[in-house]
């Protein structure tokens, strides 16, 4: 699995962006192994009423299956980013895991 996290606007640092990628791997441990390239983009958005908020979408190649794409917003970076694993988790489970055959 490649990652690769694009942030736009803003500069980070190496212990940041290292923790961003261990959570994302921590994250999709499960599926590891049918993901093939995982794309992480984050951008700065106004919003009159709230203030600047992060925007981050997060694109995951899976081979020979279609590629996902999810778009969140939060307060801050790690929000958004855990917000987006969260909805990227529940696609995966309710698209591409197998159910479970009732007894």
């Amino acid at each position: 699995m490649k990652l690769k996290l694009t942030v736009k606007n803003k500069t980070i640092n190496s212990s940041e962006k290292m923790s961003i990628l261990k959570l994302v791997k921590s994250q999709l441990a499960k599926h590891a192994l049918n993901i093939r390239k995982v794309d992480i983009q984050i951008n700065d958005l106004l919003n009159e009423r709230l203030g600047t908020l992060q925007q981050c979408k997060i694109n995951i190649l899976l081979p020979g299956l279609p590629s996902i794409n999810v778009n969140t917003k939060g307060r801050n970076m790690l929000q958004a980013i855990k917000r987006a694993l969260k909805s990227l988790q529940q696609i995966l489970v309710s698209k591409y895991q197998p159910s479970q055959p009732s007894s």
